[in-house]
């Protein structure tokens, strides 16, 4: 990479005005870029701590792994964002583990967390950055909990299409119904069924490889 580059990457984010000149450039040198195939896995808290990631291009899918192996989203991290789960190992005892793989090809730039702990240790500013941002990270991953336990299938599959269309601008959500169901923790066979059953009402449309919602007011009266 080069060092305009570099250099630009690391000002979008906010804990930079907040560092010394000594580290800026130590951070700068360090920087490495790394990319990744769409469904490849980027990271595990429960075996790595790669260090901090931030996101150049792509979309890094944020989830748990229950024993029996189904899968819920908690969030997803797009341009721009950051994901300090990945660096997990900057807090001590983090009482959970999640997976990381990228959604799409991906392009992310990587702060070693060795490098970032020391900096941390010595800036207070960087330190209750990395802490606000791994709270709300947490707190994620508790509604994520919550829902899989106490919703029905169909609020967790209404909430979800709602969440993604305004994510997207759209009414579209260009998922396939296997995505979908891994992305709340459920089976294809039951997401199918229930989505049939949207349709059939009119709330949603199907279309090859997504959904279109076509009555928002109705959707969220299923909440």
């Amino acid at each position: 990479m080069e060092e305009q580059e570099i250099w630009e990457v690391l000002k979008a984010y906010p804990f930079w005005e907040k560092l010394t000149d000594k580290e800026k450039e130590q951070l700068a040198r360090l920087l490495r870029r790394n990319t990744y195939r769409a469904g490849q896995m980027v990271s595990s808290s429960g075996s790595d701590c790669l260090g901090l990631f931030l996101i150049r291009k792509g979309t890094l899918r944020v989830y748990l792994t229950s024993e029996e192996g189904r899968e819920a989203t908690v969030f997803r991290l797009h341009e721009g964002e950051i994901c300090v789960l990945s660096g997990s190992c900057l807090l001590s005892s983090l009482p959970f583990e999640v997976q990381i793989d990228a959604e799409t090809d991906s392009e992310i730039y990587l702060l070693p967390s060795g490098s970032f702990r020391q900096i941390m240790e010595e800036n207070i500013y960087v330190e209750n950055y990395i802490y606000k941002m791994m709270t709300e990270s947490f707190s994620d991953i508790i509604a994520a909990v919550q829902q899989m336990l106490f919703a029905s299938l169909t609020q967790r599959l209404v909430s979800f299409l709602l969440d993604e269309s305004v994510r997207s601008g759209t009414s579209e959500v260009r998922m396939t119904q296997e995505q979908i169901a891994r992305s709340i923790g459920s089976a294809r066979e039951a997401v199918s069924r229930s989505l049939k059953q949207l349709a059939a009402d009119g709330s949603i449309e199907l279309f090859r490889g997504g959904v279109r919602l076509l009555d928002r007011k109705s959707l969220y009266q299923k909440l």
